[in-house]
């Protein structure tokens, strides 16, 4: 069954008299639990104009150091405030945020799955791509639009592991935009697949000659 979390957060952002109620935007959590060992969950919701951030404290479990946005701006801009939503960036088609986390080391005999959510809307016909550098784009496995904003899950798989990712969200087509609301990153890595029936062949064969050693 599908699980949709939708966890409330309530932020009252007061311009002259209006208050504006926000939600905090983890409809599409991972398949797989959250603050276990070798997983990964950090989100950002662009509360500042910073060019370089890190997650918002209340939503990170990394236990490998400290993930970190870097807003690669040209005609990029931030808004406090932006249709309904706190915290907004505008991206163009060669705008970017790249999203480093650092992960557990190296590992050939792991694979990896990184989980993207994404928060946005279409501005002047502008969607955004989700990229790993390195291993290519996302694929987006769900979506829903709320009052003209679309939140989408991308999900990466790595046919290893490695120490860090860099997950990169841009604009796509020349002369369009598309407003980032927030961004949530989930990262878990496990046994590769034949790695583990290796070792279960291995236990098998180790059970059976121990079956033999004490038959005799």
């Amino acid at each position: 069954m599908k699980r949709y979390i939708l966890g409330c957060l309530t932020v009252a952002v007061v311009f002259g008299c209006s208050v504006v109620s926000v939600k905090a935007d983890d409809i599409f959590p991972p398949p797989w639990q959250r603050d276990m060992p070798n997983t990964t969950f950090q989100a950002w919701t662009f509360v500042t104009g910073a060019l370089t951030t890190t997650p918002d404290e209340y939503t990170t479990y990394n236990p490998n150091g400290t993930p970190s946005a870097t807003i690669n701006a040209g005609t990029s801009q931030w808004s406090a405030l932006y249709n309904n939503h706190v915290g907004v960036w505008t991206l163009g088609a060669s705008d970017n945020i790249t999203f480093d986390i650092p992960n557990t080391p190296y590992d050939l005999t792991k694979v990896k799955t990184i989980w993207t959510q994404l928060t946005w809307q279409t501005d002047n016909n502008g969607i955004p791509v989700v990229n790993v550098a390195g291993f290519g784009p996302g694929r987006l496995i769900e979506s829903t639009t709320v009052n003209g904003w679309t939140y989408g899950v991308y999900e990466t798989s790595l046919t290893f592991n490695p120490d860090s990712e860099d997950v990169i969200v841009s604009g796509s087509l020349p002369g369009t935009t598309f407003d980032l609301g927030e961004v949530v990153i989930d990262t878990q890595c496990v046994p590769e697949p034949s790695s583990v029936a290796l070792l279960a062949v291995g236990a098998i064969g180790l059970y059976a000659s121990r079956k033999r050693s004490l038959a005799a």
